[in-house]
């Protein structure tokens, strides 16, 4: 099993443990009022821009920041996404503030999606107070519990306390490898899991090319 406690490195907390969320909940969603469709597709360019960047860093940091030319693009295109970031976020509290969480039902699954990853990618400060709006959303089935999982974790992990479903890997500084972040009851995660609809942890993890080994029931 892995136990992390260490600090983390900022871009590490936001270049994983989203690769899931940004793979899934395609569509087009529905027609709904032109209030609505305009409201989906500034969300859905808004996901875009969440995204612009960091597949870029991510393929910096297979190439190994060891190498300063390759640091310093990284670097760059950090700085960038942060102020894209930003931008997104501004705009994300307005939406909440005066219209609640943006449920499938009403802008469609991209654009829902989005919204979570948007806030995915804010300061724990947002994170705490809009978290609500989208843990409640996900009961109604209008937004994706697994997704509310993920930020629930976020949130535990940037306080320093064990995450619950097992969703946030942190960078070693040292090695550079990832490991998982410290998890609470351990042994009963793949329960926490199914019941948000997220596979099992090992095969999560397998996605990071890190192998697991469960910790025994007690």
């Amino acid at each position: 099993m892995f136990r992390s406690r260490m600090k983390t490195a900022g871009w590490s907390l936001i270049l994983f443990a989203v690769l899931s969320a940004c793979a899934r909940q395609s569509g087009t969603g529905p027609q709904g009022s032109a209030s609505d469709r305009d409201l989906r597709e500034e969300l859905e360019r808004m996901g875009k821009e969440d995204q612009s960047r960091r597949d870029e860093m991510m393929s910096l940091m297979k190439q190994g920041l060891g190498d300063p030319e390759v640091r310093k693009r990284f670097d760059e295109a950090g700085t960038a996404q942060r102020e894209i970031d930003a931008r997104n976020m501004n705009r994300l509290r307005e939406i909440l503030q005066r219209e609640g969480w943006p449920g499938f039902r009403r802008v469609g699954k991209q654009a829902g999606n989005a919204a979570f990853l948007i806030l995915q990618h804010a300061g724990l400060e947002d994170q705490k107070q809009y978290f609500p709006l989208l843990k409640e959303a996900a009961l109604r089935r209008e937004a994706s519990p697994a997704d509310a999982a993920m930020m629930e974790d976020r949130i535990l992990m940037r306080e320093g306390k064990n995450q619950i479903y097992g969703t946030q890997l942190v960078t070693d500084k040292r090695t550079g490898k990832l490991e998982l972040w410290a998890v609470e009851n351990e042994e009963e995660v793949d329960a926490r899991r199914a019941a948000v609809g997220m596979p099992p942890l090992a095969e999560y993890l397998k996605g990071f090319d890190l192998e697991y080994h469960p910790p025994a029931k007690k």
